[in-house]
Parts: structure tokens; C-alpha cells; sequence
């Protein structure tokens, strides 16, 4: 069965003085996408589909500005079965408590299927308190055996590097 790898994280409705800065940060996340589309053959092993997840992140270590956010992500995935890859690009976007708003990319280029797979995201900006968000962190993910049929649920981390301006 081939399942997407989904993966996000996102910021904490705290005030604007309280998160600008820049530093070291990690997250915890879990998600779930429904298995809508059946994937697209684009060769004799090779498959394409769409993610449409949804996902909470919690802080973990120096994530001051990272809890209890909601998220959602669009993207594509691809399994080669000849190859034994997996490849994932998604775009991400989450909202606090006040509707502020965190933009994501994050991309899993071709890597070993059945791997914890490791990707790379970048923050893209954002609205309100979040304007000007910049960074690069690393993303690791699990799928986890679902609850019910047509639900792929995962767990995730994410680490790195954010900036965010001080308000102008």
C-alpha cells in the first residue's frame, strides 16, 4: 500500500515581543491525511499522489514560539517500487490562536522507502507577529499504523534555525 509522508509544524500565539529573535528551535508534530485520490501510475513501478493533511505542532526544546498551532499541508508525493524511492513536496500553512499566519515548504528529495524519511523545510514569512519569518530546519517523520482504513496518520519532528524580526 503506498501511503504519503506528511509532514509541518508551526508557531505559538504569544505576543510579538516575545518570540522575535533568532536561535535553535525543535517541534514535535502528528497529522493525519485522508487517502481521498488513488495514486497516478506514471510508469510500470512508479506512482504519484496528492497530500492534503492536516496537523498540530507542540513545542518541544527552545521552541518558544512554537505550540499548539494547527496546520494544513498541500502537496505531491512519488514511490518509485523499481527504485525503492520515496519524494515529497509540500507546501504548509498554520495559524495560532490570534489567526496569525506561518507559511512552510518542505521538500523530501528521492530517499530509501521504508526509511524514517528526512527532509528539509524552510520558513517562507507569514502575517501578523509572524511577518518576516525566515529559517531552515531539518524534518523527520514516521507513519504510524493507521486507526481506520483510508487515514494515514504520522509523527514527526522538526529542528533548526528561525529568525523573526522584531515589529517594526
Amino acid at each position: 500500500m503506498l501511503a504519503a509522508f506528511v509532514v509541518s509544524a508551526a508557531p505559538h500565539p504569544a505576543s510579538a515581543q516575545s518570540i522575535a529573535g533568532e536561535g535553535p528551535f525543535a517541534a514535535n508534530f502528528v497529522g493525519y491525511a485522508e487517502a481521498e485520490d488513488e495514486p497516478l501510475q506514471v510508469g510500470p513501478d512508479r506512482f504519484v499522489g496528492l497530500t492534503n493533511s492536516t496537523l498540530t505542532a507542540m513545542n518541544a526544546e527552545n521552541a518558544e514560539y512554537l505550540h499548539n498551532q494547527t496546520g494544513r499541508c498541500v502537496g505531491t508525493w512519488t514511490v518509485d517500487n523499481a527504485l525503492k524511492t520515496f519524494e515529497q513536496h509540500v507546501n504548509c500553512t498554520y495559524t495560532d490562536a490570534d489567526g496569525d499566519q506561518i507559511y512552510e515548504q518542505a521538500d523530501f528529495e528521492a530517499q530509501p522507502l521504508g526509511d524514517t524519511p528526512v527532509g528539509t523545510g524552510r520558513w517562507l514569512g507569514g502575517s501578523g507577529k509572524y511577518a518576516g519569518l525566515s529559517g531552515v530546519f531539518e524534518i523527520r517523520t514516521r507513519t504510524l499504523r493507521s486507526a481506520r482504513a483510508g487515514l494515514v496518520q504520522y509523527v514527526g519532528t522538526k529542528q533548526g534555525q528561525f529568525r523573526l524580526p522584531a515589529p517594526e
